[in-house]
């Protein structure tokens, strides 16, 4: 039987706490890692939810504790990791989950908010990837760097011009991180979700493509966790630069909206 382990490896989730109405990508990310046996270094910029992962994995049998810290500061970013790095005793694997969406019409979006969409959704992830990055080099037993893009980074970004902007920068930040430190067993890959919303965790396996927009069904939280569990183990040991699309499919779908009554037109005139 094929198992995912991760036993007596050393992990940090950047943004492992879970906020109310949220999809959960770093609760689920944490919960998933420690299951397969990674001890996991919390990190969240609330010590509230923080301390509430941490009880969370623990009630699960896991291993885990928090860390506090502000990740789109450099400085916290680089005390975080030392902080992780002194409990830990390394780090093996990482994750960054941090995201958030301004909305606007492109012509609407101001210099503020383009500022802190870049910043806090890709320019942490740098920030963390450099920090990390050094510290597995300096340990040179390679490692495992896993970020959260966005589908919107790969299509148009509607109403969201410097989320989708950031995210793509993210898709690029793994292809460069991963052709600098391949030469040190570090992979570095990114999961980009498609409409997860708040969770979607109501949805059973079964219920098919019953919203219109995804041919499958739309993406869970869990869904999210299990790419990054996948991509932080062994069985993705030759896969790097790389980003796992899990949109249920929606960015797969045909351009021309081509309807079954549409078929029978074309097969009349074509």
């Amino acid at each position: 039987m094929i198992s995912i382990s991760l036993e007596g490896r050393r992990a940090l989730v950047s943004g492992a706490g879970y906020i109310p109405g949220r999809a959960g990508h770093g609760r689920a990310s944490a919960l998933r890692l420690a299951e397969a046996g990674a001890t996991v270094a919390c990190v969240d910029c609330d010590k509230g939810r923080a301390h509430a992962i941490v009880r969370e994995v623990r009630a699960c049998g896991g291993k885990a504790f928090p860390v506090v810290a502000d990740m789109t500061v450099n400085a916290q970013v680089e005390r975080a990791v030392s902080e992780a790095v002194t409990e830990l005793g390394g780090i093996d694997v990482c994750v960054d989950i941090i995201g958030k969406a301004w909305w606007d019409k492109v012509e609407n979006v101001s210099d503020a908010d383009w500022d802190s969409a870049i910043q806090t959704n890709l320019t942490q992830v740098f920030y963390l990837y450099r920090a990390v990055g050094r510290q597995m080099i300096e340990q040179g037993t390679g490692g495992s760097l896993v970020a959260i893009t966005s589908v919107d980074g790969t299509v148009a970004a509607v109403y969201h011009a410097a989320y989708g902007a950031a995210k793509a920068g993210v898709i690029s930040l793994t292809k460069t991180f991963s052709d600098g430190l391949g030469r040190h067993g570090i992979r570095v890959n990114s999961v980009a979700p498609g409409n997860v919303g708040n969770g979607n965790e109501d949805q059973q396996d079964g219920d098919w493509a019953t919203n219109g927009i995804n041919p499958l069904a739309a993406p869970r939280g869990r869904d999210i966790g299990n790419a990054v569990l996948f991509l932080s183990s062994d069985l993705a040991a030759r896969i790097t630069g790389q980003t796992l699309i899990v949109d249920g499919g929606v960015t797969a779908r045909g351009l021309w909206g081509t309807t079954p009554d549409r078929l029978d037109h074309h097969r009349k005139h074509h």
